[in-house]
């Protein structure tokens, strides 16, 4: 899933498809400063075949408000991949 997604339309069409995927997030707690938060989190996939889920830290970077980067950090790497596998959006 490396790659890049710039702009908010772009982000928000990708997540569209994300969820016509089966992809679900649960966020369990976010804490942050005025330049990198860090969300722990809950992601999964529910389709066809596939019920998974894995728990993910996400640390963000911002600068001037606005989101720059983002690095994921699953707990299960092979869980990982499979909720992104079967024909999910790939990032440009």
């Amino acid at each position: 899933m490396a790659g890049d997604i710039r702009g908010r339309d772009a982000l928000l069409a990708w997540f569209g498809e994300l969820k016509s995927n089966g992809f679900w997030l649960n966020e369990h707690d976010v804490m942050g400063s005025d330049e990198h938060v860090c969300a722990l989190s809950i992601m999964g996939a529910r389709r066809d075949g596939v019920d998974v889920q894995t728990r993910v830290v996400s640390v963000f970077h911002y600068r001037e408000g606005r989101q720059i980067e983002r690095w994921f950090y699953p707990e299960d790497p092979v869980v990982w991949d499979t909720i992104f596998a079967d024909g999910l959006p790939s990032v440009g």
